[in-house]
């Protein structure tokens, strides 16, 4: 009876310790699930443009405009990128300066659930900071909007939009070297356009308009990167777009905060987040080798 006692005994500690093996697997699981950030939110304000210009109220163009941006917030849940053109068709006898031309994109990881979302959030946002603007544009983190009453569609431009380079710097020579690693794939064009690339501590994303030919876009994208190298030097951070295109790196610690410089409190946060993650798995290992001395 002392022996079935016994061996009674030891399954139920076998099976505590199990037990507490697997808690601990999911306490592990959760806490590192815990701790991956998210860099920013989709509808984070990037930049946004006004014509000084404004339509009159009731005008033709208004009227154009408004149904301009209703095929855009329709169209956005279901593509990435659409253009479109309002008035002057040749059915309603509108004037050339009437007609409304516009397009937007998302950032291409979006589901199309995000990208309309993000564009409603956009055409809200540039509404309150346009308002009756001739022409405007507005960059979120996860998508693009712009209008005008010029036709732009097709039509090749570099001009330089928005630029942000961190205030922190480095020459370091590991840094440089994944730095300019990353932006070598950046400058070529991935699918829709859109592509992202990583080595070492370096991170980074480009994307050209869905209506640009591979090879504009491969252009493009060169010309941001030059832009970037030459105003920003040694950043650990820059942010370059330009009118079809914009590339953006960043080294670990550093990703983009739009509203607001790099700074060394970001890293500061980082690393602390980083040091508590290191100090939980430290508990849990030590929590494991007295689980296993135990059982």
């Amino acid at each position: 009876m002392c022996t079935s006692f016994s061996s009674a005994m030891q399954r139920l500690r076998n099976q505590l310790c199990s037990k507490c093996a697997a808690a601990v697997v999911l306490l592990l699981a959760l806490g590192l699930g815990a701790t991956t950030l998210t860099e920013a939110d989709t509808d984070t304000f990037i930049y946004a443009a006004c014509s000084p210009s404004k339509y009159d109220p009731g005008s033709a163009f208004e009227a154009n405009l408004k149904s301009l941006l209703t095929s855009i917030t329709n169209a956005s849940p279901t593509a990435a990128y659409s253009s479109f053109t309002a008035g002057n068709n040749g059915t309603t006898g509108d004037t050339p300066a009437a007609a409304a031309y516009g397009l937007y994109q998302c950032r291409g990881d979006l589901g199309n659930g995000d990208c309309g979302s993000c564009v409603r959030d956009a055409l809200a946002q540039l509404n309150q900071m346009c308002p009756g603007a001739y022409a405007a544009s507005l960059q979120l983190e996860g998508c693009y909007v712009r209008y005008d009453s010029t036709s732009f569609l097709g039509q090749q431009d570099t001009a330089m939009v928005y630029r942000k380079c961190s205030t922190s710097t480095s020459s370091d020579a590991s840094f440089l070297g994944s730095r300019d690693a990353v932006l070598g794939v950046l400058q070529v064009g991935g699918a829709n356009g859109y592509r992202t690339g990583s080595s070492g501590s370096v991170q980074g994303v480009s994307q050209c308009l869905g209506d640009l030919a591979a090879a504009d876009c491969t252009a493009c994208l060169a010309q941001a990167v030059g832009q970037l190298k030459g105003t920003c030097g040694t950043a650990l951070a820059a942010d370059v777009h330009l009118a079809q295109c914009y590339v953006r790196y960043w080294a670990s610690g550093y990703y983009f905060r739009p509203s607001q410089d790099y700074s060394q409190d970001d890293v500061g946060r980082t690393v602390a987040i980083i040091i508590g993650i290191l100090a939980g798995l430290a508990l849990i290992v030590v929590f494991i080798s007295f689980l296993r001395k135990s059982c």
